[in-house]
């Protein structure tokens, strides 16, 4: 075996499973970027509902029911039921902040999502570029530690 197949081998090899790693690392950047813009557009439509009039009219009933009565009606803690505008329930938090919402496609928005950091889009641009460099970085330092064993022959 001679040095310089080991050394083409080597330069092969480290393209061909960074070119595999580039692939992986594009379909979990894609799958990743998938679902923090779910993540986004879910923040947004219960933002859109929190601050919609629907909530804001059942916000005012709670209330009015509120310093009429001096109690809280039973219903408010076990959900608001809308049936509305989308909004099937509501559930409330301390001073009649919105916590949860039903919709009536199903779906269960709540305040405590976090809009996702910019900086996580960058971060999945990056896994393909990553995906490259490890496997291709790997091979190439292995073969280099390789070629010290093998002698050229002349």
């Amino acid at each position: 075996m001679s040095c310089v197949n080991l050394k083409e081998g080597t330069r092969r090899l480290a393209l061909l499973l960074g070119v595999a790693g580039a692939i992986s690392g594009g379909i979990v950047s894609s799958v990743e970027t998938g679902s923090i813009l779910k993540i986004r557009a879910d923040f947004k439509e219960f933002e859109r509902l929190a601050n919609s009039g629907v909530v804001q009219e059942q916000r005012k009933v709670l209330l009015a029911q509120t310093q009429s009565s001096g109690e809280v009606p039973n219903w408010a803690f076990d959900g608001t039921p809308v049936n509305r505008d989308g909004i099937k329930t509501i559930y409330w938090r301390e001073r009649w902040s919105v916590g949860l919402i039903d919709t009536m496609a199903g779906k269960s928005l709540s305040r405590g999502m976090k809009l996702p950091s910019a900086w996580l889009y960058v971060l999945f641009l990056l896994y393909p570029f990553l995906g490259f460099l490890v496997p291709w970085s790997a091979v190439r330092a292995i073969g280099w530690v390789l070629a010290g064993f093998v002698q050229p022959t002349n």
